[in-house]
């Protein structure tokens, strides 16, 4: 609803939607999602061979993340949300329809150049503002802290929880804020 009043054009809110269901339903650190900038995917954001859609299910390979010390990788895998809510699994094969073609960084504008971590705070923080909530109070860590704040108000279990944010040990706790539900 806000993408559409902030962002130029219907590709850019294609884009821009897949981008943020992806940080919220994997828990994404800005790092593994977006490149550094338009020109500089080098810092190993998700690529286009990383990501499958089966069906329902949308299959993805982190290569590497902050806490893979020995950039073995790991896969997971997003499952489809019921019918009127947000879903990765429809944003990511709505964009996929439109993406520029070619190997590379996942997300790529219409030119083909990079989505970059400076863009996607930008159109973040300015959806934020069109919805009237204090754009400095939320960041790219926003999406992973409520995806795990989101994961734990629903009583799962503590290693549901850490699977959720790819964590193996405690840190995960400080991701989980009961007072934002």
């Amino acid at each position: 609803r806000s993408l559409a009043g902030v962002c130029f054009s219907e590709f850019e809110a294609t884009l821009f939607r897949a981008a943020f269901s992806l940080a919220f339903f994997g828990a994404f650190r800005c790092g593994e999602l977006v490149a550094r900038s338009r020109s500089d995917s080098s810092g190993s954001p998700l690529s286009l061979r990383d990501v499958e859609v089966a069906g329902a299910v949308l299959f993805i390979h982190l290569r590497s993340s902050k806490t893979d010390q020995g950039k073995k990788g790991v896969r997971f895998s997003l499952t489809a949300s019921p019918p009127g809510q947000p879903c990765p699994v429809r944003d990511t094969s709505i964009y996929l329809q439109v993406r520029p073609g070619g190997a590379g960084p996942l997300l790529l504008h219409e030119d083909g150049s990079c989505l970059s971590r400076f863009q996607f705070m930008s159109i973040l923080r300015a959806c934020l503002g069109q919805l009237g909530l204090p754009p400095g109070e939320f960041g790219p860590h926003s999406f992973r802290i409520g995806a795990t704040t989101h994961v734990a108000s629903t009583g799962r279990s503590v290693a549901d929880v850490m699977r959720v944010g790819r964590w193996r040990s405690a840190p995960y706790r400080t991701y989980v804020r009961p007072d934002l539900i």
